[in-house]
């Protein structure tokens, strides 16, 4: 059952929460959170417990089947994760900085970085944060951790599918979970808080709740030898409270506070506490936060810049596979548009084809009547020309004798109505009946001048015929206009 009560807290990051993932002595340990609001809602803890060492090979396969085994116990793309490394395992340095900017005092870290570890830079991953700031000046805390012994674990549940976001350390996380739950002082003093572990002990000196000074001993037996090791435990527990006292002559030291979550160590921890010449209190468990639960408080609350030991080829790695999946979203975010806007544009297309298409139909359904509407209109027109007295049998001879020149002789007229009139005349020359003819193809009152035939006679006489098509002689399309 989780210690990890509903409380506010300042923020909580991710999709559904927080998801830790600790690393214990015989299982892969886990404990996710999730939040209301600024209020922590809900806690889960599951285990997956590692094969026996003959089932499933070296103790990364191991690892590795219980990273397979604790995902399928929980929905992963509702949770960010984090995990953490053994405080044994990380370098702690405290500085203190002549600036407040983030940025300066990570380039002054950087710089400083190759006095403050014995492996070479490129085998080491490192993190700060600001502890303490005043008089323009910052108190930081350098982590420095073993490349090799973070990627081995951000590489199994890495290949589990759960990714970490965040690599913390389990004594720190733990230390500032008791502190929020009131389980340490956090008077002025030089205070002692001990993490016991079977093969293991880290040592963080706080005052006021804030670190000032974190030591590891590493017991040089993997059993542990209670006399031995509680001796070589409470030797460097004094020589770091002596350290501290000398940077800070004027805190005095104060209480020891120790821990263990093992519970085969609960009696060597009281031993513990009764061994120490001052005041010792100690915390075991069952009243001790669990690790995975103090690693999702810790990375919940964190304000940037968090003490992250995660390495720079992984967050690339992150970045990298960020970017294609937000490329391939993209992609299919203008596929979706431009399919809808094909779409869109077909649907026009066909309705205005469709309209089209219902137009022409009922031009179709229309044509009769339109070609019968053409035949009224032109029968209306001659109706009209018949009716004008310009057309008549007596207009026409007048209009003929007054184009007659000098020397032309009228000797028949044959009139059909609005159709043509037909003249039988003679010249005096061939030059006289032209100018005739000319005269009548200007008239007003005929379309078409034609003379078939002409002769001379022994008196000289040129005679001809001529016949003229009347204007009102009109035609509807397709031949000659009939009556409805």
């Amino acid at each position: 059952m989780s210690l990890l009560r509903p409380r506010k807290i300042a923020q909580l990051r991710g999709h559904g929460g927080w998801a830790s993932v600790f690393f214990g002595e015989s299982a892969l340990e886990s404990t996710t959170i999730r939040g209301a609001g600024h209020e922590v809602s809900e806690v889960e803890e599951t285990a997956a417990s590692l094969p026996a060492s003959d089932a499933a090979g070296d103790v990364k396969s191991r690892w590795q089947s219980a990273a397979q085994e604790l995902r399928r116990k929980f929905k992963t793309h509702d949770y960010r994760f984090v995990t953490a490394v053994c405080g044994e395992d990380v370098l702690f340095h405290t500085l203190r900085l002549p600036s407040t900017q983030i940025e300066e005092l990570k380039q002054m870290v950087d710089l400083q970085i190759d006095n403050l570890t014995p492996l070479p830079v490129e085998d080491v991953v490192y993190g700060f944060e600001p502890l303490e700031t005043g008089n323009g000046e910052t108190t930081v805390l350098v982590a420095v951790a073993s490349k090799a012994v973070v990627n081995e674990r951000v590489e199994v549940l890495e290949k589990a599918g759960l990714p970490p976001e965040v690599v913390g350390i389990e004594t720190l996380a733990l230390f500032r979970n008791c502190v929020r739950k009131q389980m340490l002082p956090t008077d002025e003093k030089l205070n002692a808080f001990v993490q016991v572990g079977p093969t293991a002990a880290n040592i963080i000196v706080h005052t006021k709740g804030i670190p000032c000074a974190i030591r590891s001993v590493v017991f040089g037996t993997a059993v542990w030898n209670g006399v031995e090791n509680r001796a070589t435990l409470l030797e460097e527990l004094q020589r770091t409270f002596v350290a501290s006292e000398a940077d800070q002559p004027d805190r005095g030291i104060g209480s020891v506070t120790l821990t263990t979550w093992n519970k085969s160590l609960q009696t060597e921890v009281e031993e513990l506490a009764r061994a120490w010449h001052g005041s010792a209190k100690c915390y075991t468990n069952g009243s001790m936060p669990s690790p995975t639960a103090s690693l999702c408080a810790e990375t919940a609350e964190a304000k940037p810049p968090q003490l992250n030991l995660l390495p720079d080829e992984w967050r690339k790695r992150r970045r990298a596979k960020q970017w294609r999946r937000q490329i391939i979203s993209g992609g299919i975010v203008l596929a979706v548009v431009y399919l809808l806007g094909l779409s869109t544009f077909l649907t026009l297309i066909w309705n205005r084809q469709t309209q089209l298409n219902d137009v022409n139909t009922r031009l179709a359904r229309r044509e009769p009547d339109r070609i019968k509407a053409l035949q009224l209109q032109q029968m209306l027109e001659i109706l009209q020309k018949q009716l004008d007295t310009k057309y008549s049998g007596l207009e026409v001879l007048r209009e003929v004798s007054m184009l007659m020149p000098e020397g032309v002789k009228l000797n028949g007229f044959t009139f059909k109505k609005d159709q043509s009139v037909t003249l039988k005349a003679q010249a005096q020359t061939a030059a006289v009946m032209n100018d005739f003819r000319a005269k009548l193809e200007g008239s007003g009152l005929f379309q078409k001048v034609a003379i078939p035939s002409s002769h001379s006679d022994p008196t000289l006489l040129t005679k001809f015929d001529v016949t003229c098509t009347l204007k009102s002689a009109a035609q509807l399309p397709g031949g000659t206009p009939k009556w409805p």
